[in-house]
C-alpha cells in the first residue's frame, strides 16, 4: 500500500502502512495502547482480553465472564475494561494482564459503558473518565484509583450529561468531550464552561462521514474520527476565527468563533479501510491502529 504523506499547510503527520493482524477475533469493539508499547484488544464476542505487542504479534490474553466493550489506558500504565452487560468495570495491569480491583454498579438500570483517559496528566490527578449510562443517558466523570465503585453511582446523578444513545465518547479536557451516537453520522461536541456551567452542544455533520464509531487524538492536537458506514478516517481541526465588528456607533469590537473542521481524510479505502470500529495511537505517537471489517482484523500505520 502507498505511503500517506503529510500536505502543506498545517502541520500534521503522514502514515505509512505496516501490515495487518488477525488472532482469530469474534469481534473487537475497543483497543488502547501500554506505556511499553503493547496493545490491549477488547473482544466481545469471546469475551477476553488480547494483548499484543507493537507488530501485532500475540502474547497473552485473558478471559473474563462478560463482554468486554470499551478500554482505555493511563498515563500510569493503568488499563480501565468496561463490562456494560454485567454492569462492572475492571482496573488491571495491562502488560501483565492481572486484574487489580473490579467495580459493579448497585442499581438495575446503570452500567459503565465507555471510558476515556486524559493523557500526560500528573499522577494521583484524576485522568480517567467513566461513561455511565443510566435509563439510556450517558453520564461521563471523572474516578480516582481509590474510589471507582463510589464514583459510579456520583456519576450518574451529578455526572455531565453528555447525551442518549452514546456509542464512544472522547475527552478533550475535564469539562468537554466528543461523542458518537448510534443512529447518526455525526459527531457532537459537549462543553461545560466556568464558572457560569454553561452547557453547549454542537453537532457537526460532514457529507464524507457515515456511522462513526471511535474518536481519538495525536500529539498535535487533531481529532480522528473512524467512520464506519463511509470506510474512512477524517482528521478534525480546532479552528479560532476572530473578525472586527462596527457596534452601531459604539466603536468596533472583535467576535472569536471557535469550531471543529475537517482538515482532511487521510485515510481511506486506498488504504485498506473497511468497516473501521475503533483506533487508537501508541503512547509515544509512532503507530496508529485502526480496527478493521467490523471488528475482524486490526490495520497498522507507522506515523509520519
Amino acid at each position: 500500500m502507498a505511503q500517506v504523506l503529510a500536505v502543506p499547510g498545517v502541520v500534521r503527520h503522514g502514515f505509512s502502512y505496516i501490515g495487518q493482524f488477525n488472532h482469530d477475533f469474534g469481534r473487537i469493539t475497543g483497543m488502547a495502547a501500554t506505556i511499553k508499547g503493547n496493545v490491549l484488544l477488547c473482544d466481545y464476542v469471546k469475551k477476553n482480553l488480547i494483548l499484543v505487542d507493537p507488530l501485532g504479534h500475540y502474547l497473552n490474553n485473558l478471559d473474563l465472564d462478560s463482554e468486554p466493550y470499551d478500554v482505555s489506558v493511563t498515563s500510569q500504565n493503568i488499563g480501565f475494561i468496561t463490562l456494560p452487560n454485567s454492569r462492572c468495570v475492571l482496573q488491571i495491569d495491562p502488560d501483565r494482564m492481572i486484574v487489580l480491583f473490579k467495580a459493579t454498579c448497585n442499581e438495575l438500570n446503570t452500567t459503565v459503558f465507555c471510558v476515556s483517559a486524559l493523557e500526560n496528566t500528573k499522577k494521583n490527578l484524576s485522568e480517567t473518565f467513566l461513561g455511565v449510562n443510566n435509563d439510556g443517558c450517558l453520564y461521563a466523570g471523572a474516578v480516582t484509583y481509590d474510589t471507582i465503585s463510589s464514583s459510579i453511582t456520583d456519576i450518574s446523578q451529578t455526572g455531565h450529561n453528555i447525551g442518549l444513545s452514546v456509542v464512544k465518547f472522547h475527552t478533550v479536557n475535564k469539562d468537554s468531550f466528543l461523542y458518537c451516537k448510534g443512529g447518526q453520522n455525526g459527531i457532537t461536541y459537549y462543553v461545560q464552561s466556568q464558572p457560569s456551567r454553561r452547557i453547549m452542544n454542537t453537532i457537526y455533520n460532514f457529507s464524507t462521514m457515515d456511522t462513526p464509531t471511535d474518536i481519538c487524538t495525536d500529539d498535535y492536537g487533531h481529532i480522528y474520527v473512524s467512520g464506519q458506514g463511509s470506510n474512512n478516517i477524517h482528521r478534525l481541526i480546532w479552528e479560532t476565527k476572530k473578525w472586527k465588528e462596527d457596534h452601531s456607533g459604539r466603536g468596533f469590537g472583535y467576535r472569536v468563533k471557535q469550531d471543529y473542521k475537517v482538515l482532511d481524510i487521510p485515510l481511506d479505502t486506498n488504504q485498506g479501510i473497511k468497516e473501521p470500529v475503533s483506533l487508537c495511537f501508541s503512547k509515544d505517537y509512532s503507530k496508529l491502529y485502526i480496527v478493521n471489517e467490523w471488528g475482524k482484523s486490526v490495520l497498522v500505520f507507522d506515523v509520519i
